[in-house]
């Protein structure tokens, strides 16, 4: 990652509660970049990747699988929120079980496969278009095929939201758990991932991709580890209402169900591809064209576009001392002064 990897862990945000609304997230694991310093998420007001390169589409609960039958019995209908026995049950069977590597890899490829099969949108391994739907069979697969289809009616008796976000550019995906009526009473999970990141990666920065310490051959591929990775920070929360994937028991759960040895991710950043594809990092000056006039100025932040600083007069103040105008340019408009 432009030869700078840190450790920065997965972040795990834990606020006090009572000064948080009740749709705010006391308790919110991300997947990070290898690269990152912080975890950054909402950058912009707008989402408009999602108008180009997401399609949302209506989840379908009756999407038709060929995975192995899950138990019918089990429905959120039949569940109390939160029930201990239920919790605990399910811990019990968390904390014990263990699959060969061989069942894991078989797994996932069929989960892998039907998805490919069912999709209305994934074509491809290298899809260009996905749907929320996509996710949420994505989640009932791993369901059906790691927890014998016991797992999301008891998540689903407190309520859970699947989504993309495109205003995620470093982190992969998070596990948001949110307390509507208070701490003690049920919740509602959202599990949400960049389609920044995704599709940014297998497409015009060719590099070997790692997620979760496993190698990645195509976006399908690095679509699924990160749902992976999420589940866990979801299963965590469900039983024990806390976790961290920077914590042993997060890691012992993750490489025994998904075969992790890591638990952060390679994908291609918009800092990377910046770096790679156009020779621009932050601190370069440049120049762009915008209204027929030539700006220069200097590049202070790259997320999705890169934000550059024009000294003006009339422009806002900055820590230097100095008043700039903000532009948010496309980085194909930038060219690299002195190069």
């Amino acid at each position: 990652m432009c030869g700078t990897r840190s450790n920065r862990l997965y972040g795990f945000a834990v606020a006090d509660r009572l000064r948080r609304s009740p749709w705010q997230s006391p308790r919110n694991g991300s997947l990070v970049s290898k690269a990152s310093r912080k975890s950054k998420a909402y950058n912009r007001p707008a989402d408009r990747l999602r108008q180009s390169l997401v399609r949302e589409q209506v989840p379908s609960e009756s999407a038709p699988t060929k995975s192995r039958a899950s138990n019918q019995s089990i429905t959120p209908q039949s569940i109390t929120p939160r029930d201990r026995q239920i919790l605990g049950n399910l811990a019990g069977e968390v904390a014990i079980r263990e699959f060969d590597r061989a069942d894991i890899r078989r797994m996932q490829a069929s989960i892998h496969e039907q998805t490919l099969q069912c999709s209305r949108s994934i074509d491809r391994p290298n899809f260009t278009r996905v749907g929320v739907d996509d996710l949420t069979r994505m989640v009932q697969l791993y369901d059906e095929f790691f927890f014998a289809g016991r797992l999301l009616p008891i998540v689903r008796a407190e309520g859970i939201q699947f989504d993309f976000s495109s205003r995620m550019t470093s982190i992969a995906g998070k596990m948001v758990t949110q307390y509507p009526d208070g701490y003690d009473a049920p919740r509602k999970f959202k599990l949400v991932l960049s389609s920044t990141l995704l599709f940014q990666t297998f497409k015009d920065v060719d590099r070997p991709v790692e997620v979760t310490g496993r190698r990645c051959r195509d976006r399908l591929e690095a679509m699924q580890r990160v749902t992976e990775h999420e589940l866990v920070h979801l299963i965590e929360m469900l039983i024990w209402n806390d976790g961290n994937c920077n914590q042993p028991r997060f890691q012992n759960i993750a490489k025994r169900y998904f075969d992790h040895s890591d638990f952060r991710h390679d994908l291609i950043t918009q800092r990377e591809r910046a770096a790679r594809k156009f020779n621009i990092r932050v601190g370069d000056d440049v120049e762009f064209r915008v209204d027929g006039r030539t700006r220069r100025g200097r590049v202070n932040r790259i997320t999705r576009r890169a934000t550059v600083l024009v000294p003006d007069s009339s422009g806002q103040r900055f820590s230097d001392g100095g008043t700039y105008r903000k532009f948010y340019v496309p980085l194909e408009m930038l060219r690299r002064l002195g190069q």
